[in-house]
């Protein structure tokens, strides 16, 4: 590489992606950005990234490209679409995805864009949310290369707290698989605690206390909890965006032969959520649909 830090090219500037490229820029990362809505790029140009206008051009003469997107079809399209930034990767290039795919899906196109480039490509999904992802707390697993992930140690700690090498390319994206099987699943569980704890007459923002350092406290018990309680379902991350990583989980545990009937609960409820038009809600929306239950209890009670 020819500076102190990278040359970045972020394409992705979304709920994640927008909080990451800028703490990037705070750090002095030199960087050019890439979103089709032109709107996410202003803020970052403004503080010091160069705006480009496709995939292709924001790769040009980058020493590592960052991938921020919300879909296996988005990634497909900017890597090997029209002007995608495969005409811009070389031998030299480092491609990450922090963007959260299905192993499988990861592993072809790394070893698609590998073949025809040279270029090495590191799976780095990440948790957190954007909050972590504006003060470089996020937790980041990742698959690739050793040497690749040794050379951008500075740059993941950059905006990580937590960063775990898992294995070779596409085991990252197993265990952000396994870790969104698990927060999936304790969102409807959250969810239905809030529920039963108004139902039964309590104060329901009162039980991370009662449970603090007790088997049910817990990270999300104490940050995910509240906002379910106070029926705050403003957007963190999309309930569609949970669906789709809950429905690559249930895939993958097909493919790999075991049972997951939790999460596959919780996939069924998210997508009764989606369904009823919550999918750009936060994902504490799922309390919404124990509301319906109720009332549907309430008007088949009336009725006899």
């Amino acid at each position: 590489m020819t500076s102190a830090k990278p040359r970045l090219a972020y394409i992705g500037l979304g709920l994640m992606g927008g909080p990451m490229a800028r703490r990037l820029l705070s750090l002095e990362y030199p960087m050019r950005v890439f979103d089709v809505d032109a709107g996410r790029m202003a803020g970052l140009v403004k503080a010091g990234a160069v705006q480009t206008f496709s995939p292709i051009a924001c790769a040009k003469g980058a020493d590592v490209i960052l991938i921020n997107l919300p879909s296996q079809s988005a990634i497909e399209a900017v890597v090997f679409g029209e002007d995608g930034l495969l005409g811009s990767l070389s031998t030299e290039s480092v491609v990450v995805d922090f963007s959260t795919v299905s192993p499988d899906f990861c592993r072809r196109i790394a070893e698609r864009a590998t073949d025809k480039t040279g270029s090495q490509w590191i799976d780095a999904p990440v948790s957190g949310g954007p909050s972590a992802a504006a003060d470089g707390t996020l937790t980041i697993m990742m698959g690739g290369t050793q040497q690749a992930v040794k050379a951008l140690r500075s740059l993941f700690t950059d905006i990580a707290r937590q960063v775990t090498h898992v294995g070779k390319t596409g085991t990252g994206s197993v265990a952000k698989m396994i870790a969104q099987l698990i927060v999936g699943s304790n969102y409807a569980v959250l969810a239905e605690a809030v529920r039963l704890a108004e139902a039964s007459g309590m104060n329901a923002a009162l039980l991370p206390e009662c449970v603090k350092f007790g088997h049910a406290d817990g990270v999300l018990m104490q940050q995910l909890y509240p906002r379910i309680a106070a029926h705050d379902f403003t957007p963190r991350a999309y309930a569609r965006q949970l669906l789709k990583d809950l429905e690559m989980v249930q895939e993958e545990a097909r493919v790999a032969g075991t049972a997951t009937p939790m999460s596959g609960q919780a996939t069924q409820l998210f997508r009764l959520l989606i369904a009823a038009g919550h999918g750009d809600m936060d994902g504490t929306g799922i309390y919404r649909l124990y509301e319906g239950v109720e009332n549907h209890h309430e008007n088949r009670g009336g009725a006899q």
